[in-house]
């Protein structure tokens, strides 16, 4: 379509305003250019402007705003103030409708923040703000999809999977996340813009709103790109759609909703007023997904779709490679940058990129450099980062937070023009010490992802705790996982698991291997535990568009939801024990297997009368190898692993001797008296007697004989 020729009459409600955004969004990159040449310039003249504002309120006057006249002027006079600063007067503003107290400007609406480590907060929001969001996230970022691939997708609705629910406030202010205030404000427009049902964007609790999204997505084949808050929501439709396809092409193909999927009764009979049988697109979806899912199968369901917008950085960058297994590689990611309630920090340079710049005229920045230790005299301007430093981000906003530590620490990565990009690492207050080391969220993603990468699994997600209620204390990591490969154990991943967490701090490394810290433990979840986690926090009142996976487990009600929901089964290992020592092929080194044998056997509380059998069966094994097996003397390597359920042990014997199976050996006849029967072979029975299993084989131009038994505990 052809922006500059079309009638903009004549176009729908959707295709203007998307024309709009990509109109107004290249006004907002060539300003964003000028702006980075001289970021220090706009960002004062920020400061300077939110204090000439303010300066009337009640916090400008307790503060002297109007005699500031300076950042220096600024920062000897405004403290450092967290949420808590601000708690008396939001409840002023939000319970007695007073005014003028922190900001001058309107508020418009009261963000509901993530409430990360408490009950949800209450953040301001302003008009400048609201004009903030919309260019940087709408605006600036649907002008960076239309330059690429051009405005044909305008005529088509789009998938938004941010989900919202409203309330109000005592002082008749709306209450809820920034995307369903926006959503609010399209009102009926709102159906011909995206193609989820209002049941799904602001849904009843009790909805199952990954299928209402779904199955109305599924019949659309024209969606040209997904809006989501995070880009782990686009995944999580993905994995349900491999996973329940025939129920939903079911559905498609009769117009019905499966009486499996929950949903409230008034819920359920106004989405099948807004559905019917549509038996081709069912066809088509079925003849797709039989194909199977080893190759993307984005571009087959909407061969139009070619972009999503989310946040994909920080703890969400490793989603986008399991997306692009659904979607191919050339498929386009436009990431919003570092986004709080609190307001808009950074936007990346173009599509498909990591590198975030700092926007200038959205906030004042400070920077408290995380080597400082709390020192807030060592605090510096944008223009003073230094590119590999870590820092805790202190912003000034639009909204009437003055000097607000944000807690979040991140990462000067370079330099777009002269302005710092950067790059989210991890909360302040989501960090894990158990004997004086600081774990955060950095480091437990990077063993994680690691971990995975190099054990071939599918990592759904993981949270992490310390435990300081065993001996000796340690880090746990509680994780979904699908597609274990074949011989891949809960204690493989432990074992890689712990070797890449200690990779990750030299400190931690220290700390585990002198044994001050014990090495980490993994506990396996059960099946969508995560997605019951999402749903549970739902119900709770956090807003459907903030519920992200708790990486950091420190509250009760966390740890006890995540070791309900441990899979018992997954963490009972099939290998509890694996070992193997090698012996020369000589006898004086039988009391060595024997005792090896006698404690192995002690520590798993087997009975006197198996542990008898078993001394009998190595030693049996043992002597043969050494009296017949070598001309001279050899090595006898001998591997052992129990196993669970029934409790048993596989001992397999290993040398290098000539080939010979004792199995091909017939068994001497005991019928006959000693004197008439054929020497040799009794060993053999003696051992066939007291195993469950015998196997031999030749490989490698090696002997392998294993043995299997069923161990009788000691009662």
């Amino acid at each position: 379509m052809d922006s500059n020729n079309e009638d903009v009459t004549k176009l729908s409600f959707s295709e203007q305003l998307f024309l709009k955004c990509i109109s107004d969004g290249a006004k907002v990159r060539k300003s964003l250019e000028v702006m980075t040449q001289d970021p220090m310039k706009y960002n004062t003249s920020l400061l300077m402007k939110i204090l000439d504002d303010n300066k009337d309120t009640e916090y400008g006057k307790k503060y002297d705003f109007a005699n500031i006249k300076s950042i220096e002027d600024y920062q000897r006079k405004v403290p450092i103030t967290d949420y808590d600063s601000y708690a008396d007067y939001i409840y002023r503003m939000t319970e007695n409708g007073e005014k003028n107290l922190l900001t001058s400007y309107e508020v418009t609406h009261y963000a509901k923040s993530s409430g990360t480590m408490g009950n949800p907060k209450r953040i301001p929001t302003t008009p400048p703000n609201h004009e903030l969001n919309i260019k940087y996230n709408y605006d600036y970022l649907l002008n960076l999809f239309a330059e690429k691939a051009g405005t044909e997708w305008i005529k088509y609705p789009f998938l938004n999977l941010t989900e919202t629910s409203i309330s109000t406030l005592p002082s008749g202010d709306t209450y809820g996340s920034i995307s369903g205030k926006i959503m609010c404000g399209f009102g009926d427009e709102l159906s011909n813009l995206i193609t989820s049902p209002i049941e799904a964007l602001m849904p009843d609790v009790k909805t199952n709103t990954l299928y209402v999204h779904t199955r109305f997505a599924l019949i659309n084949p024209d969606i040209p790109f997904t809006i989501t808050s995070f880009v782990s929501l686009f995944l999580e439709i993905l994995r349900y759609i491999k996973g329940n396809w025939e129920l939903l092409v079911n559905d498609i193909e009769n117009g019905t909703i499966d009486e499996s999927i929950r949903m409230p009764k008034e819920v359920r009979e106004s989405l099948l007023g807004k559905i019917k049988p549509l038996p081709e697109r069912a066809a088509e979806l079925r003849k797709i997904f039989k194909e199977g899912f080893d190759e993307p199968i984005v571009p087959k369901i909407w061969p139009n779709m070619q972009l999503l917008i989310g946040c994909g950085s920080g703890s969400f960058r490793n989603y986008i490679d399991k997306i692009k297994e659904f979607t191919g590689p050339d498929f386009d990611f436009a990431l919003i940058g570092l986004t709080a309630s609190e307001g808009m920090f950074s936007v990346f340079t173009e599509l498909n990129s990591h590198n975030a710049v700092l926007i200038p005229d959205s906030m004042f920045y400070e920077f408290l450099p995380l080597e400082a230790n709390g020192d807030y005299t060592k605090i510096v301007t944008l223009d003073k980062l230094e590119e590999g430093k870590n820092y805790e981000i202190i912003t000034t906003n639009l909204a009437g937070f003055y000097r607000y530590r944000m807690k979040d620490v991140v990462r000067c990565t370079g330099r777009y023009n002269n302005t710092p990009m950067i790059e989210f690492l991890y909360r302040l207050d989501q960090c894990l010490s158990l004997a004086g080391e600081k774990v955060n969220e950095e480091n437990l993603r990077a063993a994680a992802y690691k971990t995975e990468k190099d054990l071939g699994f599918d990592l759904i997600d993981f949270s992490a705790y310390a435990d300081t209620d065993t001996f000796p204390i340690r880090y746990v990591y509680l994780m979904e996982i699908e597609d274990l490969p074949e011989g891949v154990t809960r204690k493989t991943i432990q074992k890689k698991l712990n070797r890449n967490f200690c990779a990750t701090d030299p400190l931690l490394c220290d700390k585990i291997e002198n044994e001050l810290i014990g090495k980490t433990e993994l506990c396996l979840l059960q099946h969508e535990t995560y997605l019951l986690y999402k749903e549970l926090k739902i119900a709770r009142g956090t807003s459907p568009a903030q519920v992200k996976p708790p990486r950091v487990l420190v509250k009760d009600t966390d740890l006890s939801f995540f070791n309900i929901l441990i899979d018992e089964e997954l963490n009972r290992d099939l290998e509890s024990t694996m070992g193997e020592i090698t012996l020369k092929s000589n006898l004086e080194e039988m009391d060595s297997i024997l005792l090896k044998t006698e404690e192995l056997l002690e520590d798993k509380g087997v009975s006197m009368k198996s542990k008898l059998q078993m001394e009998l069966i190595i030693e049996e094994i043992f002597v043969n190898i050494c009296n017949h097996a070598y001309e001279s003397e050899g090595d006898i390597t001998i591997q052992y692993r129990f196993l669970e359920n029934p409790l048993r042990i596989i001992i397999t014997f290993i040398d290098n001797a000539r080939k010979f199976n004792p199995l091909n050996k017939e068994a001497p006849d005991l019928t006959l008296g000693a004197d008439e029967r054929e020497i040799g072979g009794l060993g053999l029975t003696i051992v066939r007697k007291n195993a469950d299993k015998i196997d031999y084989r030749y490989e490698n131009d090696q002997n392998i004989l294993t043995i299997e038994k069923i161990l009788e505990i000691d009662q």
